[in-house]
């Protein structure tokens, strides 16, 4: 008897942590699987490729999970990740201004674009997803009349080292992401503004009744949010050497199906930063691998579609199931 309630506790251990790691087994088979396609690909050489290359990406991300965490959803990330490409470069090149104002006014413009979205948003009674879907369009806008469409090169090397550099053996990107990381986790599980962040996504009704100050809130998660935009932007372009309007538009759909994928409910109010990390590297993968397998870039953007479709076909699966639990419980009641 002692035995086989030992392996029943056993085995449902074992099931809550793999309910709890389903992002990450993903990504362990998604590795496997590619390995066996592409001999290169388990190479200490392509996974350091794959992180750096992906390190803006992981840093949006901290910034959007808040976003969707807290119940909402931005489309515009990416076109203000344009917008402060096209300016850092500016004032870099042609105003000539030194790199740490430069850093600090692409903090302050994302900032400020996020907290001007999220204020409209709350003043209109519109959500943020409508906001944003208006806002994406201006910014693109914005960006090719300040950049008249052209590319803005020769950034100084030093400001390259943000996207290029390395410490050691290991690429600066690589190192600055994992620890904005390892805050952003610490800020989320072990403060109240994150257990805030998590009751709005829950009921943001009952968020209010409870005290808690929602659009204080929401303003927070706006300029956190900007400051991680606007650092993702200042790594691209240092990576790429270049600022041009293009450098940014994209990178929200690839956040927001990562997230989605790492285990971030639609809906809010679910979900945690390791799940979005492995969710991040799945959609990172998946593009490394269909490269290295000589897939077209058509043929990415098709499956990365179906990746976001059967993470939200997930997501409403499982809050339909515990829906219908939730009602068997108050009945059985």
């Amino acid at each position: 008897m002692e035995r086989e309630f030992a392996m029943e506790l056993y085995w449902r251990r074992l099931r809550t942590v793999l309910s709890k790691n389903v992002p990450w087994l993903i990504l362990v088979l998604q590795c496997i699987v590619f390995s066996c396609f592409t001999k290169d690909f388990f190479s200490a050489r392509n996974i350091l490729n794959i992180l750096n290359q992906n390190a803006y990406v992981v840093i949006a991300a901290l910034g959007i999970s808040l976003i969707m965490i807290s119940g909402a959803i931005d489309l515009s990330s990416g076109y203000q990740m344009s917008i402060i490409g096209i300016v850092s470069g500016i004032l870099l090149t042609e105003a000539g201004l030194p790199i740490p104002v430069v850093i600090l006014v692409a903090f302050l413009l994302g900032i400020a674009l996020n907290l001007l979205a999220t204020y409209i948003a709350h003043k209109l009674g519109l959500t943020l997803f409508i906001t944003s879907l208006a806002a994406m369009n201006i910014y693109m806008g914005v960006s090719y009349t300040i950049s008249n469409a052209r590319i803005i090169s020769r950034l100084p090397d030093a400001f390259k080292f943000l996207g290029q550099g390395y410490l050691g053996p290991v690429p600066f990107p690589i190192i600055l992401a994992a620890v904005l990381f390892l805050i952003m986790s610490f800020f989320l599980t072990r403060t109240y503004w994150g257990r805030y962040i998590y009751a709005l996504g829950g009921n943001t009704e009952a968020s209010r009744l409870a005290g808690i100050n929602v659009l204080g809130i929401k303003l927070m998660i706006a300029g956190i949010c900007g400051v991680f935009i606007a650092l993702s932007a200042l790594m691209l372009i240092a990576r790429l050497g270049t600022a041009q309007s293009t450098a940014g538009p994209g990178t929200e759909f690839t956040v927001i199906t990562g997230v989605l994928v790492g285990g971030v409910s639609i809906r809010g109010g679910e979900g945690k930063l390791h799940g979005v990390l492995a969710g991040i590297l799945i959609m990172a993968i998946f593009s490394n691998g269909m490269q290295m397998a000589n897939m077209g870039v058509y043929a990415q953007y098709i499956v990365k579609g179906l990746i976001m479709l059967l993470a939200i076909s997930v997501d409403v699966f499982q809050f339909n199931r515990r829906q219908r639990k939730q009602g068997v419980r108050r009945k059985a009641a």
